[in-house]
């Protein structure tokens, strides 16, 4: 027993000084401002090794660190200023998102324990190398390049949230990208943040504005129950929006919940009477149980007594519908769709005439 104690000791001794053999080959590379491709070489392998041996929490973070940084020591290769296909090359979204990944994790366990190894290092970093991510985000943007762009500017934020352009960015980005999942989150990291910093901090969209977009993001990826509430806020601060009340009513008319679809687009018709296309969805919507109503009708041509009362309640659905439909005609005379539907709904109502003027 004794021997097997003896042994193990000396298998975790063995290994710690492996580790710190690592640690110190890594640091002695990751400090020198131009490593030879060979000595990068070197760096990745040992590396590999650190990671294969770290257990401690401590060892494992600093393995988290010399790997995220792996893209800035292999820049360092290339001399004091690689062209930017060299640097594109080298620091892709991909990798710009690990290297984040892993320089954000540092940070944060490093604020957890109290242990400011690597924090100094990383800051350092962000500040010396904040121009180079920004041309970063800026030349995707400009390639429209809209995703990747996205996704530079958000790793940006994430590494320097006090700058809230970045995050900004990846929303305004993501959107020209049509990446809206990813797009509804960075808005609403933007709600999160709030719309009453200076400086750095004070977002250029105004709350109003991202407040719409949320909800019509929201509403875009389905995220269906918070989009009603997104919704409500977003008319809170937007009161005669009408293309807002509009899209608030048409997303109940999508979970086909038509009583508060008419209810909402019946408001917004009060406000604006002057609109073919509201007045027209009006109309249309009175007549949603006509196609069911023309089956009944056809099942009872051989019963008049039920035959005469679906006919009369058919007639009573297009007259509610009448006026809605010869509005919309008055307001966008040339529409075809209008004029079809107006023609049939005359003819249904038996004035024949009527029907006949509408060329």
């Amino acid at each position: 027993m004794k021997k097997l104690v003896l042994g193990i000791s000396l298998l975790v001794a063995t290994t710690t000084f492996a580790q710190k053999d690592e640690l110190k080959s890594l640091k002695k590379i990751y400090d020198k401002e131009q490593p030879s491709a060979e000595e990068f070489a070197k760096y990745k392998e040992t590396l590999t090794k650190l990671e294969a041996v770290a257990t401690t929490e401590d060892d494992k973070t600093a393995s988290n660190f010399y790997k995220s940084m792996s893209p800035l020591v292999e820049m360092s290769t290339l001399g004091a200023t690689p062209a930017p296909m060299q640097i594109a090359k080298i620091l892709n979204p991909d990798a710009f998102t690990k290297m984040v990944d892993g320089m954000r994790s540092t940070l944060d366990y490093e604020t957890k324990t109290g242990k400011q190894v690597f924090t100094s290092e990383i800051n350092e970093t962000i500040k010396s190398f904040r121009p180079i991510f920004t041309q970063m985000a800026l030349t995707y943007n400009n390639a429209k390049k809209y995703k990747e762009a996205s996704r530079v500017f958000y790793n940006s934020y994430r590494l320097d949230p006090k700058d809230v352009s970045y995050l900004e960015n990846a929303g305004i980005t993501a959107l020209q990208a049509s990446e809206f999942v990813d797009g509804e989150k960075y808005y609403r990291e933007m709600k999160a943040v709030g719309f009453k910093g200076t400086g750095l901090g004070k977002f250029h969209s105004k709350e109003a504005e991202v407040l719409k977009t949320i909800a019509a993001l929201a509403s875009t990826n389905n995220n269906i129950e918070q989009a009603k509430i997104d919704f409500k806020e977003a008319l809170a601060l937007n009161p005669d929006d009408l293309q807002l009340e509009i899209d608030h009513a048409n997303l109940y008319y999508r979970l086909n919940d038509i009583e508060s679809y008419k209810k909402l687009i019946t408001a917004v018709i009060a406000k604006d009477p002057n609109n073919a296309q509201l007045q027209y969805n009006v109309g249309f919507l009175a007549l949603s149980d006509d196609e069911k109503l023309v089956e009944e009708i056809n099942a009872n041509l051989k019963n008049k007594a039920k035959y005469d009362e679906l006919m009369t309640k058919r007639k009573a659905m297009f007259t509610t519908a009448l006026p809605y439909f010869e509005k919309a005609h008055q307001l966008d005379a040339a529409n075809e769709d209008t004029k079809t539907i107006l023609r049939l709904t005359y003819e249904t109502l038996g004035m024949k005439d009527k029907a006949a003027s509408v060329k």
